[in-house]
C-alpha cells in the first residue's frame, strides 16, 4: 500500500511540472543565423551608408587658374581646357574685364607686346584684347599662344573636337576646330589656325541656330541680363512675353516704375537679348550663354 502511494505521488508531480507551450506562442528560431552573422550584416550596412554619405559630400575640387597675372596661359594644361571649354569667356578672361580701358589693362598685367600678326588691338603674352569703337574699352578677350602650339597638340590635350573644319569647309584660309560644351549649348569654343596649321586664336562664339529660349524660361534670360549688367530688376514692370512667329523672337514690353522709362526686350531663341528704347531704336544687346540645361 505504501508503495502504491509513492508511485501515485510521482505521477502527480510529473504531470504538474509539464506545461506545454502552444505552437502560436513559440518563437521561431533560424538555426542558420547566428549573433555573429547579424553583427556582420549590421556592420556592412553601416559601412555602405558611410560610403554613400562620403560620396554625396564629395565635391569637385576647384580648378586652379590656368593663367598668371602677366597674361601667360598654360593652354595645354587640363585646368585650361576643363574650365575654358565649358564657359563663355568672350568678354572677360585672365583678370581682364569688359569695360576696362587700355591703361587699366596695362596696369593689371603689364605693357602690351609689339606683335601685329594677331587680329586684335593689343597683345599681352598669351592674351589678346579687342576694344569697342564707341567707348575704347575692353569688348573681347581672346587667347593667343605666344609659343607655337600645333593642332595635334590641341587635340591631344582637349580631346576630339565637335567639328574639324578645313579652309574649304568654311571658305577661309585657315583650319578651325570647334568644341561645343554640351549638346544643348548655344555656344562653342573655336580654335583657329594660321597658315602653317598652328594655333593662332582661341575664343568662344555663338551658335545662332540653337534654340534654348522658350516661353517657360524666357524671363530667366531677362533676369540673367539684369544680373550681368548689375541692374535692379525690381524697378521694372514687365508685360507678358509674346512670341512673334513672323520675326522669330519674343517681345517683352516694360516700364521702369522709378522714372517711367518705357521700352521692350527682344529675346531671340538662341539667347541674344536686344534692348529697344522708347523710340523703337536698338540701344544695347547681350548674349546669354546656356549649356547643360542652365544659364551660364
Amino acid at each position: 500500500m505504501r508503495l502504491l502511494l509513492i508511485s501515485f505521488s510521482i505521477v502527480i508531480l510529473t504531470a504538474c511540472s509539464y506545461s506545454p507551450v502552444d505552437d502560436e506562442d513559440e518563437p521561431s528560431v533560424d538555426e542558420d543565423v547566428t549573433e555573429e552573422d547579424t553583427d556582420t550584416e549590421n556592420a556592412e550596412e553601416n559601412d555602405a551608408e558611410t560610403e554613400n554619405s562620403e560620396e554625396e559630400s564629395k565635391e569637385e575640387p576647384a580648378l586652379e587658374p590656368a593663367y598668371d597675372n602677366a597674361g601667360n596661359v598654360d593652354i595645354l594644361s587640363p585646368n585650361f581646357h576643363k574650365d575654358y571649354l565649358n564657359h563663355y569667356y568672350y568678354y572677360s578672361y585672365g583678370g581682364i574685364e569688359r569695360g576696362m580701358t587700355s591703361d587699366e589693362v596695362a596696369e593689371l598685367i603689364g605693357e602690351p607686346s609689339e606683335d601685329d600678326d594677331i587680329p586684335a588691338d593689343e597683345i599681352f603674352n598669351d592674351l589678346a584684347v579687342r576694344y569697342s569703337y564707341q567707348a575704347d574699352t575692353v569688348e573681347q578677350v581672346l587667347v593667343t599662344p605666344d609659343e607655337t602650339i600645333t593642332f595635334d597638340e590641341i587635340i591631344s590635350a582637349f580631346g576630339e573636337p565637335t567639328q574639324d573644319l578645313s579652309p574649304e569647309d568654311i571658305g577661309s584660309t585657315v583650319r578651325i576646330l570647334t568644341y561645343q560644351p554640351a549638346d544643348d549649348a548655344n555656344f562653342y569654343i573655336a580654335v583657329e589656325g594660321d597658315g602653317d596649321d598652328n594655333v593662332s586664336l582661341i575664343y568662344p562664339s555663338q551658335l545662332t541656330n540653337a534654340e534654348v529660349v522658350n516661353e517657360d524660361n524666357v524671363m530667366d534670360f531677362i533676369s540673367a541680363y539684369y544680373d550681368k549688367n548689375v541692374l535692379d530688376m525690381s524697378l521694372i514692370n514687365f508685360e507678358d512675353p509674346v512670341f512673334s512667329e513672323a520675326d522669330g523672337y519674343f517681345e517683352i514690353p516694360f516700364v521702369n516704375v522709378h522714372h517711367g522709362l518705357t521700352g521692350l526686350f527682344r529675346v531671340w531663341p538662341y539667347g541674344q537679348i536686344d534692348y529697344i528704347n522708347e523710340n523703337g531704336e536698338y540701344a544695347y544687346g547681350e548674349f546669354i550663354p546656356y549649356a547643360d540645361g542652365e544659364i551660364k
